[in-house]
């Protein structure tokens, strides 16, 4: 299944990239899941140490599935899109503007056709 070989490229790729940023923004990533979702690009517990991905990243630039998950991984140090998570996000990965304007322009799904 196409799913299924989406989640293992993203195995692959993910933990490697978690491992690079914990000491960066100095948090532990307890798990991380991959699922399909259908409005967001991401989530976090930040409670549980979880962040969740979505399986449709696998098809999006490489250098945006890693703002995805530095933006996930900053919600463990600041739950809320506040102006703190903005200043830590903005430390970290300045660039973080331009890759939020470039994945929203992007569909959240290939399978939306258009005439």
């Amino acid at each position: 299944m196409i799913h299924e070989w989406h989640k293992s490229i993203l195995h692959e790729v993910v933990p490697t990239l978690i491992k690079k940023w914990e000491p960066k923004l100095e948090v532990k990533v307890a798990d991380y899941f991959l699922q399909r979702m259908k409005t967001k690009w991401g989530s976090c517990n930040y409670k549980a140490g979880h962040i969740r991905l979505n399986t449709e990243l696998v098809k999006k630039p490489k250098d945006l599935l890693e703002y995805v998950i530095v933006h996930e991984m900053v919600h463990l140090l600041e739950p809320t899109h506040s102006e703190r998570f903005m200043a830590i996000l903005g430390e970290h990965y300045p660039t973080w503007r331009e890759a939020r304007a470039e994945l929203n322009e992007l569909p959240l799904t290939a399978e939306v056709w258009k005439e």
